[in-house]
């Protein structure tokens, strides 16, 4: 090759490389321009502070338990609920055989799920009563729905007209079986999830009936979910200024709640069978009975299965092949709780929380509920809190702690549309507007109906 192509070639591959560090360069500076403009500069906490979701208006259409378990968790934290109920009622307020209230209007399972909130009623099926809705989700920031896939957009209200009337809306819809997929449109509630998704399958004891969980753990965890949801599609709209559709299920909560079951019984090939007391993946763990009543004990590593056997004096056990580590004492449950079975049912219980105590296992008496609200760590973490307006009535409290905007309980659970007029006049509409909306049928006819 020619001195001078040679040259030519080199002076190329400089000019290439001066250029791409410059570019580099200015890609760097551009970086650094972006990220001091669009950062937030950490400024001095103010001396009273905000509740998290002050300012947030949520627009409640759900009843039941996990839509009410959602907004109420949003209000916990500072949020404006406007819980939009039907002439009749939200159908939980009918549940069970207890009311409570001045109206006697409130069951446990409402009044346990919809503190925090303001009851309007607004008849949905009137065209005053539609248009009355249309114009509190136009001023609000979260619409929340938990009705059968399919309702909400014949009622008028789909997301597509929430989309219009309200861009910066989220809407979280809350279903049995999520918005799409051939079982959409069926309704469903938390046992039937159980048994659906697999967890009767696997609850209770072997070659009994199924039992059903005792809590309601789907609700409340899709509540969860949905909260979630709503707090990252806020947190998206505060970058991008529009709002977004929060899709989320009984269903896919009771398929998360079997994840590693699912996972060990896919990959083994093994279809689980009901456990009783214990659990397949460690032993000894389980509920067991006493002289005088049941506990729990987790001797879930090989330390603290140590420990037990040199307390129990059957060190001999810890040199049996069958028992030589969590996996061998897992598969050799039968065998193992042969043995232990008659030496737990030999003190009481107390005696074994002691031990464990001791120990280090983790332990628990099978407590009931009277127990439960006077447990030092419920008082002391106010888990179990007064419910307003309900003598001596109790419920859980904040689960959820935060160190400088904690969630504070401000509202009783309210008696059916209480806080129609209030809501409403806060919303501008003067007192002739809502008694024009009331003569319209907008509010219902004024007759409870039956649930």
């Amino acid at each position: 090759m020619p001195k001078t192509a040679k040259k030519t070639k080199a002076s190329t591959k400089a000019k290439a490389v001066t250029k791409a560090k410059a570019a580099t360069k200015a890609t760097a500076a551009t970086r650094a321009k972006v990220t001091k403009k669009t950062r937030p500069v950490a400024k001095a906490a103010p001396k009273k502070r905000l509740m998290p979701l002050a300012g947030i208006r949520v627009c409640d259409l759900s009843g039941h338990a996990s839509g009410p378990m959602c907004a109420m968790t949003l209000g916990d934290f500072g949020a404006e609920v406007i819980k939009v109920e039907a002439p009749r009622g939200d159908h939980a307020r009918s549940w069970g055989s207890a009311r409570f209230g001045k109206k006697m209007d409130l069951s446990s399972e409402y009044a346990a799920l919809n503190r925090n909130k303001e009851s309007v009623v607004i008849d949905l099926k009137n065209s005053e009563g539609l248009a009355l809705v249309k114009d509190i989700i136009s001023k609000s920031d979260v619409v929340l729905e938990n009705f059968k896939p399919g309702v909400l957009e014949r009622l008028g209200l789909g997301y597509k007209v929430i989309e219009k009337l309200n861009p910066r809306a989220v809407l979280c819809s809350i279903s049995a079986f999520g918005q799409t997929g051939p079982m959409a449109r069926l309704p469903g509630f938390d046992l039937l999830m159980q048994a659906y998704a697999g967890a009767l399958s696997i609850t209770g004891e072997p070659n009994r009936p199924a039992v059903r969980i005792g809590p309601s753990t789907i609700d409340f965890m899709t509540a969860g979910h949905g909260v979630i949801g709503i707090m990252m599609a806020l947190r998206e709209r505060d970058v991008s200024g529009r709002g977004q559709h929060v899709d989320t299920s009984l269903y896919e909560t009771a398929i998360v709640q079997m994840t590693h079951m699912i996972l060990d019984s896919s990959a083994t090939g093994v279809v689980p069978g009901r456990w009783g007391p214990y659990f397949p993946f460690l032993a000894p763990y389980g509920i067991f009975e006493a002289s005088d009543r049941e506990f729990y004990m987790g001797a879930s590593t090989n330390i603290m299965w140590g420990r037990l056997m040199k307390e129990i004096g059957r060190e001999d056990l810890m040199a049996d092949p069958r028992f030589l580590n969590n996996s061998d004492r897992a598969q050799n449950q039968e065998a193992l709780y042969a043995v232990l079975l008659p030496i737990f049912k030999s003190k009481t219980a107390k005696q074994w929380v002691e031990i464990a105590t001791r120990l280090g296992i983790p332990h628990s008496l099978i407590h009931n509920l009277g127990e439960v609200v006077v447990q030092e760590q419920a008082i002391a973490r106010a888990a179990v809190v007064p419910v307003k307006g309900i003598p001596n009535g109790k419920s859980a409290g904040i689960p959820i702690k935060l160190s400088h905007t904690p969630g504070k309980i401000r509202k009783a659970p309210p008696s059916l549309g209480q806080d129609t007029n209030a809501v409403l006049k806060r919303l501008g509409y003067s007192a002739a507007d809502i008694k024009k909306l009331r003569a319209a049928g907008a509010m219902g006819s004024g007759k409870v109906e039956a649930h």
